[in-house]
């Protein structure tokens, strides 16, 4: 019988990848947006929500990189969960 593994968090679907800012290893660090590559988040300061930013024109945000890329170098890769969620998770 085959089992399948959930998540931790729930409506996995809906969520755009938005870090709970809850963790020093947040601050100052970005993060993609699951379903825009041109936008990314940043943790300004821990307990604080987290800041939505745009790469400039041609570029796309790069996991592997972590940082905007031109949009001839970038590929696209699975996202990966941040360290925390907001409490109150949002979609933008």
């Amino acid at each position: 019988m085959a089992t399948v593994k959930k998540s931790t968090h729930e409506n996995t679907a809906d969520y755009d990848g938005e870090p709970g800012c809850d963790t020093l290893h947040e601050v100052n660090a970005m993060f993609r947006h699951f379903w825009d590559p041109t936008k990314y988040w940043t943790c300004e300061e821990q307990g604080r929500p987290a800041k939505l930013e745009r790469c400039p024109q041609s570029h796309l945000y790069m996991d592997s990189q972590s940082k905007c890329v031109m949009y001839t170098d970038w590929h696209w890769t699975d996202p990966a969960e941040p360290p925390s969620r907001p409490r109150s998770a949002k979609s933008t």
